[in-house]
């Protein structure tokens, strides 16, 4: 599917795991190790995407070049936000945050600046 739609004019493959009948980290792992082989594949920036943190992170760690990491938010709480902020910039990844935080998603302009700045 990754190779169709690289061929067909991707400029960047999705790779969301997120089913419940499937291992995530599993799943992740297999996906990434074969797609980054695969040089038609590996052409275009991998789009990381899963609910858990882990999962992401397990992905990126089989990346060569630049990922893109959808995404990350302060609705973790700032410190496991900073924590993983952090591990993504180790890994050179360009990320996508959410204006969510502790108390969920931004719904006015004022609130999506104040998260967004905090978030920066």
């Amino acid at each position: 599917v990754a190779k169709k739609q690289v061929e067909d004019g991707a400029h960047v493959i999705d790779i969301n795991v997120d089913d419940g009948l499937l291992d995530g980290l599993a799943a992740m792992q297999k996906f990434v190790k074969i797609a980054v082989t695969d040089p038609e594949v590996c052409k275009v920036p991998f789009m990381l995407d899963a609910s858990k943190f882990e999962i992401v992170l397990a992905g990126l760690k089989w990346c060569q070049g630049k990922c893109i990491v959808n995404s990350i938010s302060l609705k973790v709480g700032e410190e496991l936000f900073i924590e993983q902020a952090t591990l993504l910039r180790k890994h050179g990844a360009a990320v996508v945050v959410m204006a969510f935080d502790e108390n969920g998603q931004a719904a006015t302009e004022e609130e999506k600046v104040r998260i967004c700045k905090r978030s920066y």
